[in-house]
């Protein structure tokens, strides 16, 4: 608790990179005993224009700062300044014992707070919705500013540079991180060498998108969540049909972002990297990408296409921002960009498995939040940081004043998932993967994972070659 006194592209091939986008606790400090250790490189469609979406600094103006706050507390978050300050009061409220009976962050009096003072000054960095990078980082902390809490989508590298402190110690005495309410499989990204670095804030999850305006012209009126890799193919296999005179649409976007979470989905399994031989041998995996061949062979895929079958079909035009696509893959996080081409036809679906009827294990990405390495009061900031990502009460605040889209909450709460998530616009879909939480695995795609950008690289290469042999196969060159 603050003293008061003191103080997130895809793997793109040369077709395949041109829109490239590189895709507890210690024991929760009682139970597991040591954990793994995240670059997310948005399409190069056009992002929506969204209020702080830069990485400025936000201050109280010109208030006088009274000198018993002796304690500031600096934020770096997609959060806004006014919201940070709502959370602020209700974090020392709950402290305080100031909130009655039933009062919760769903429905806390915005004018009660506004009438606490609090006896510590919170001020805040706004940043891109996946939080900030270390370019960022390392430029606040050269001017002085640097903040106690941060959001990063970079953790491998602000961990390599040291910017962020080890909070082991800090989360040990933290009662909001006890495992039958949050879940720990979120820690564990955020952990190196023994040493818990960061805390699970967001998290998205690897899905299937499709637009159900060109599923209608291939005769498809509706789609389930539930996909298996035979139903998938059928889909592609029925917007095929529209090509037979000439191409007007293309059944599947880089079959190859399906690659590295394929295997994880279609078996259960664990991540495996591409970039580890013994990983590469493992049945799943080898399943999982001939797979994926077996979409591109079938002319199913933006890989399957030669420059001026794309030039003629896209004209220049983003194929993700075409309308001409019927299924992509992609993760939640990018729901709000796409909804805003497809606002009435967007649809999801899960990455597809092996059996009819039955989910896969939630794919999710998730972003932390980080203590300073130059915290001042990094116990205070610590006890921060957990009040944000895991109290019901401010998770429940936080979707009230700033809901945002396409994101899972770190905590069990049904009270939470239901404001969290079910009151969003595709929260339906989104709402499936709360019982499937406890099962599910983790894919260290945060930017910075020096191993996620060689998967990349390999599995790129891979299905250039590919592409290479079906072309001399093609003009019969292939010996």
């Amino acid at each position: 608790m603050l003293s008061l006194t003191r103080d997130s592209e895809k793997i793109h091939n040369t077709r395949f990179r041109r829109l490239r986008r590189p895709f507890a606790l210690f024991m929760i400090l009682t139970f597991v005993s040591c954990f793994s250790a995240c670059k997310k490189v948005h399409n190069d469609f056009p992002s929506i224009p969204v209020t702080e979406s830069q990485q400025t600094t936000q201050t109280s103006g010109n208030e006088s700062v009274p000198e018993t706050k002796s304690l500031e507390i600096k934020i770096a978050s997609p959060l806004s300044y006014e919201t940070c300050q709502y959370l602020a009061k209700l974090y020392y409220a709950k402290s305080e014992g100031m909130l009655g009976d039933g009062v919760t962050g769903d429905n806390v009096d915005l004018a009660f707070l506004d009438s606490i003072d609090i006896p510590f000054v919170v001020n805040v960095y706004s940043t891109s919705e996946n939080g900030c990078n270390t370019t960022t980082l390392n430029q606040w902390k050269t001017s002085g500013d640097m903040p106690d809490i941060f959001l990063t989508d970079s953790f491998d590298q602000v961990i390599g540079e040291s910017l962020a402190a080890p909070i082991s110690e800090y989360l040990a005495e933290n009662p909001l991180l006890s495992a039958d309410r949050i879940y720990p499989g979120l820690l564990t990204p955020f952990s190196l060498d023994g040493k818990q670095y960061g805390i699970p804030y967001q998290t998205s999850a690897a899905v299937l998108f499709c637009d159900m305006e060109v599923m209608r012209q291939g005769g498809i009126s509706s789609v389930s969540f539930r996909q298996t890799r035979s139903s998938l193919m059928q889909m592609l296999s029925e917007l095929e049909k529209l090509n037979v005179e000439e191409q007007t649409v293309l059944p599947f976007y880089l079959a190859g972002n399906m690659m590295p979470f394929l295997p994880s989905a279609m078996f259960n399994k664990e991540y495996l990297s591409a970039s580890d031989p013994k990983d590469r041998t493992e049945q799943a995996y080898r399943d999982s990408m001939s797979y994926v061949e077996s979409i591109i062979r079938s002319g199913y895929s933006y890989e399957s296409l030669t420059e001026e079958q794309s030039t003629e079909l896209f004209s220049g035009v983003s194929p993700l921002l075409s309308r001409k696509l019927g299924v992509w893959s992609g993760t939640t996080d990018d729901l709000m960009i796409y909804d805003n081409y497809m606002p009435h036809t967007l649809c999801l679906m899960q990455y597809p498995g092996l059996r009819e009827d039955e989910y896969t294990s939630p794919l999710l990405i998730s972003y932390p939040l980080l203590v300073s390495s130059s915290c001042e009061h990094p116990k205070e900031a610590c006890d921060l940081a957990c009040f944000l990502a895991f109290d019901e009460d401010a998770l429940l605040l936080t979707s009230r004043l700033q809901p945002r889209l396409g994101y899972l909450p770190s905590v069990s709460s049904p009270s939470v998932w239901k404001s969290y998530v079910k009151t969003q616009k595709y929260g339906d879909y989104l709402e499936q993967y709360q019982p499937l939480m406890t099962k599910a695995i983790m894919i260290p795609a945060v930017s910075g994972s020096a191993g996620y950008m060689q998967d990349q690289e390999f599995v790129s290469d891979y299905i250039e070659k590919l592409n290479i042999k079906k072309v001399r196969e093609e003009d019969g060159t292939d010996t």
